[in-house]
């Protein structure tokens, strides 16, 4: 597949002029994945951040956003043939389970941790001064983007050997990584087992400057408030209250409470009269 010409000639500037600092990082990253780009101009577009291109990308075609969005479909689709044929035992919702875990920012941050990408990503200052080269959510985006330059450049097979390599040997211990587990599916779970419904998660406050906000959450289980949890983004709180509710959880407290408080308003109707 040939990428787009308008592409070529700004990654052209960027890393083929004669740049030789670039063409070794280029080099050292091809190295470290196995992979040797039969065109480089994909990796190059892998690697560059919104943040670098934000004045001259007016149609958003110059950042590895699209090849971020290419690879993600690449990775869901091998990780699911992997998972159905290595756990034959496993019904469907098990293995959907197992998969987005797999394939959660989380997982894949730490594997893009693991090859040191954020080093060889090209971004704008402010964002590297606000660590943007360690940040999980762009690592991670960054790691789909690579795999989906490699699906352009070597196909199907050659982003298998990559996943084989750094993220297929490791799912047993990421399962058995008891901060890998999610925790807003595991209380859903019970509350609806339970009769609660769904759980509800408010944010109570948000502080801190904008690029190192900091959020609280409280999870509420049928009108009753489980926990709280904080966090540098609503996601991630919502993750560490859910975790307080299901280690708190106890469904005769939950009937206790609900009790007591319909008793009580039941009471003020009374007196109101």
């Amino acid at each position: 597949m040939k990428a787009n010409n308008s592409v070529l000639k700004f990654f052209g500037k960027i890393f083929f002029s004669g740049k030789k600092k670039s063409t070794e990082l280029l080099d050292k990253l091809q190295e470290i994945i196995s992979y040797r780009f039969k065109d480089d101009h994909y990796l190059c577009h892998a690697l560059t951040h919104k943040s670098f291109v934000s004045q001259d990308d007016v149609k958003g075609l110059l950042s590895n956003e699209r090849l971020e969005f290419l690879g993600d479909s690449v990775i869901n689709c091998l990780v699911t043939e992997y998972l159905y044929f290595t756990h034959p035992d496993k019904s469907e919702g098990q293995l959907s389970k197992i998969k987005s875990l797999v394939v959660s920012r989380k997982i894949l941050g730490e594997v893009a941790q693991g090859i040191d990408l954020g080093r060889y990503l090209i971004m704008g200052p402010s964002e590297e001064k606000s660590g943007g080269r360690f940040r999980m959510s762009t690592i991670s985006n960054a790691f789909e983007a690579v795999l989906g330059a490699v699906y352009l450049d070597g196909g199907l097979s050659a982003c298998k050997k990559m996943l084989e390599r750094f993220l297929y040997g490791r799912i047993d211990d990421f399962l058995k990584d008891e901060s890998n587990i999610n925790y807003k599916s595991k209380i859903l779970e019970m509350a609806q087992r339970d009769g609660f419904g769904i759980p509800e998660y408010v944010t109570v406050d948000a502080v801190g400057p904008d690029h190192a906000k900091q959020f609280k959450v409280k999870i509420v289980i049928s009108g009753v408030e489980m926990g709280e949890g904080v966090g540098p983004n609503k996601k991630i709180a919502q993750q560490f209250a859910a975790q307080n509710a299901a280690l708190n959880y106890d469904k005769e407290i939950i009937e206790k409470i609900k009790k007591s408080s319909t008793k009580g308003e039941q009471d003020d109707e009374l007196l109101s009269d």
